[in-house]
């Protein structure tokens, strides 16, 4: 296990830690805020749910809020890690799948073991009702982690750095091209989106073959990332007065715009949700991820780095695949207090940022032994452990 030092990350969801100088410390503290909107995010949902997801109430304000923005977050971070440079497809392809499909198999492998174990305990009791453990394991295999879901990203992220791939040698580091092929895959995934039917003559899996038209989605915030590094931005405003007028701004422009998004949604619940291909307004949807997104990067701008922030930057892919853990103890937890209790915006926002807090000081035990016994299966794999040797040299 590495000190907790205030190091950089060279991947997006904190998988192969490394030295990184100073100036990017900011990165981990802003994967260390997306990840507590993700928890932050699924928690309210627990609580929208119970509420029947009505629009009039504070839980679901936050809800919709969270998810304008919290995923395209982590794409635009991802961008920040492509040094559009020439690389071996095999190695390019070797490191990809054992920094996120590896992983993303492990966490979803170990929520197959518990279904088991409820299945077990739980013999007479429909609450654990799920799909077929063999339904789960050919989803797996076929790109759609059922038993996990939260790990869609890792997958989905792993299919933008393959197209990413496919089109460096056209665009390389050339900021215009990047921008127009951003523009051009937003719009050709946005609509991609809106009919469901577009991929279904595929083989095994039909609509969104391994997220493929969220991948369009998830390709344009990624060149926006690359796009926010190269251009020098980060560098311009991380030293000058100007971060703090840019958090301000980009707070007040994203609570003003995410509920001007009314549709047209793919998902019933009439929200952002990039995992069921649901955006909205495209030009909505498209501002407010971006003016949400620079939020959480000027709050990391502006606010210190301290160890346990650190710690939970550079170990976000492992609290991505442990989420499912702690989601389940928000129901009984709500109907014990009463949900009458949760019909203003800040019992919404104590309870949740308790669970959510209460989350991560549980997973941190975690996360050191997995980084202990085996930190080849999370996203470690040039780390020779106890159990397994390094599987990447």
């Amino acid at each position: 296990m590495q000190p907790l030092t205030d190091s950089g990350s060279d991947h997006p969801m904190g998988s192969e830690r490394s030295p990184a100088p100073q100036r990017l410390a900011w990165l981990d503290r802003a994967k260390a805020y997306g990840m507590f909107l993700v928890y932050y995010g699924h928690f309210v949902e627990t609580i929208t749910y119970l509420q029947g997801f009505s629009v009039e109430i504070a839980a679901f304000s936050q809800y919709k809020f969270i998810y304008a923005f919290h995923m395209p977050l982590f794409f635009i971070l991802s961008g920040f890690f492509d040094k559009a440079k020439e690389q071996k497809i095999s190695s390019f392809l070797t490191r990809g799948f054992l920094t996120r499909i590896l992983p993303a198999i492990f966490f979803n492998l170990i929520a197959i073991l518990i279904l088991l174990l409820q299945d077990l305990a739980f013999r007479d009791s429909s609450y654990y009702d799920h799909p077929s453990i063999e339904k789960l394991l050919l989803a797996l295999l076929t790109g759609r982690p059922l038993a996990n879901f939260i790990t869609w990203f890792l997958f989905c992220l792993f299919t933008v750095e393959c197209l990413n791939y496919i089109v460096r040698p056209l665009i390389k580091a050339n900021l215009w091209k990047r921008g127009g092929l951003a523009m051009m895959t937003l719009i050709v995934g946005y609509f991609m989106g809106l009919n469901e039917d577009t991929l279904q003559g595929l083989s095994i899996r039909g609509q969104n073959f391994w997220y493929f038209t969220e991948t369009l989605i998830g390709f344009s915030f990624y060149q926006f990332g690359f796009i926010l590094k190269q251009s020098g931005f980060i560098s311009l405003v991380q030293a000058s007065f100007y971060k703090y007028i840019g958090l301000g701004l980009t707070f007040l422009l994203t609570v003003l715009l995410f509920d001007l998004n009314q549709g047209p949604f793919t998902d019933a619940r009439e929200l952002v949700l990039m995992a069921s291909v649901s955006h909205g307004n495209l030009i909505f949807f498209g501002l407010t991820a971006i003016t949400g997104s620079l939020w959480v990067i000027f709050l990391a701008l502006c606010l210190p780095s301290s160890r346990v922030i650190t710690f939970i930057g550079q170990n976000t892919l492992i609290l991505l695949g442990l989420n499912f853990l702690f989601t389940d103890f928000t129901q009984p937890i709500v109907e014990a207090i009463g949900l009458s209790a949760f019909e203003s915006w800040w019992s919404v926002l104590l309870l949740c940022t308790a669970l959510t807090l209460s989350s991560f000081a549980v997973a941190i035990p975690a996360i050191k032994l997995l980084h202990r016994f085996i930190p080849q299966l999370v996203g470690k794999p040039k780390t020779a452990g106890p159990i397994l040797p390094a599987l990447l040299h």
